[in-house]
């Protein structure tokens, strides 16, 4: 079954950036008779670990955000079919809307679902998203993948999911004139991940 895990991926992540600005207010100064309050220096706080998005341009993180909500809508089609286990054509219309290797990701969803019997009846969770590149026309994004309490199985038996329950998936979208698709997996290896994003 260490086929099926290599060929799914999710991505329920939530990426929020936040933009603080702090403004001044203006006024007409006045005289004031009391004495000016001495402010004592305090030791700063230590400033808190940048987070992965911090080395990105909000341009780039723009494109991030594009790539990552069109894998969305191509993870909710996957999981939908992979749930089914049958081939209809609007599951190879899915393929050649939103990936790149239609007939290969087509081959391999026969070979795992429709003839191997599998089925991913829960599918496993997204605890977050993150981009390690982001070029013009390609992102490469990670997402943590939890099968705490995914239920899989094949021809009706529950298949067990080996340790780690949390698996680090990286995935690369590619900006073609149908809109952002999904290129490939950059890593097949299992790699775990923490619960949050670093």
């Amino acid at each position: 079954m260490r086929r099926f895990h290599m060929h799914t991926g999710s991505a329920l992540g939530v990426a929020t950036i936040m933009l603080t600005a702090s403004a001044c207010g203006g006024g007409t100064p006045t005289t004031d008779p009391s004495p000016t309050p001495t402010v004592s220096s305090s030791p700063t706080a230590a400033s808190p670990t940048p987070t992965w998005d911090a080395k990105f341009s909000p341009a780039q993180l723009q494109r991030y955000q594009e790539a990552r909500a069109r894998w969305l809508e191509y993870w909710a089609f996957y999981t939908a079919a992979a749930r089914k286990g049958v081939d209809t054509p609007s599951v190879m219309a899915g393929f050649e809307k939103y990936s790149m290797a239609p007939l290969s990701e087509h081959s391999q969803f026969l070979d795992t679902y429709v003839n191997g019997g599998a089925r991913m009846e829960v599918a496993p969770k997204v605890l977050w998203t993150s981009a390690s590149k982001i070029g013009p026309t390609s992102v490469v994004f990670n997402y943590c993948l939890d099968y705490t309490d995914a239920r899989i199985t094949t021809n009706g038996q529950v298949n067990e999911i080996n340790d780690p329950s949390r698996r680090l998936v990286k995935v690369q979208m590619r900006k073609t004139t149908k809109g952002w698709m999904k290129e490939r997996y950059v890593d097949q290896g299992v790699e775990p991940c923490a619960p949050t994003a670093p």
